[in-house]
């Protein structure tokens, strides 16, 4: 029995180390910083500001559109909010969800949207659907890597 306990010591004194060592659970305040920056990037969309609405995104950021192919990379993805946001009508979004990885450098953001668009008889058409953003956390800023939506109908 006495030969087991020099072990114990040793064992005790690493796991008391790695214990100390790891990383505080910055989960609710990253969850907080995604929803203001999801806010803050609506609000961009709805005052039309490209630069701003291309600020979120990575640099390898990805944008899967309903009914088109991948849009993945940062001049991709700030020629397209080119088109989008010089297109007539209004879109915003609101944040259902948003879940940190314990890791604190994933999450991802749920919520829904309404697009409102005039038709061709320039009637105003609204589409409601749901979008998914994953958050990558990126020399401190959270900045979207994956952005996907798509209508209820």
């Amino acid at each position: 029995m006495h030969q087991r306990r020099p072990m114990l010591i040793p064992v005790i004194a690493v796991s008391s180390i790695s214990l100390s060592c790891s990383s505080p659970d910055t989960r609710a305040a990253d969850e907080t910083a995604i929803r203001a920056a999801s806010r803050e990037w609506s609000n961009a969309e709805a005052a039309k500001n490209l630069e701003k609405c291309v600020s979120f995104y990575a640099e390898d950021g990805e944008r899967f559109p309903t009914g088109s192919p991948l849009i993945a990379g940062a001049a991709a993805l700030r020629k397209e909010w080119e088109k989008y946001l010089a297109a007539p009508g209004s879109f915003n979004w609101t944040t259902s969800k948003v879940e940190v990885a314990r890791s604190g450098d994933l999450a991802y953001e749920t919520g829904a949207f309404v697009l409102k668009t005039p038709d061709k008889n320039q009637q105003t058409k609204t589409i409601n659907g749901k979008y998914v953003l994953v958050w990558k956390k990126l020399a401190d800023k959270w900045k979207v890597v994956a952005d996907i939506d798509n209508p209820d109908s």
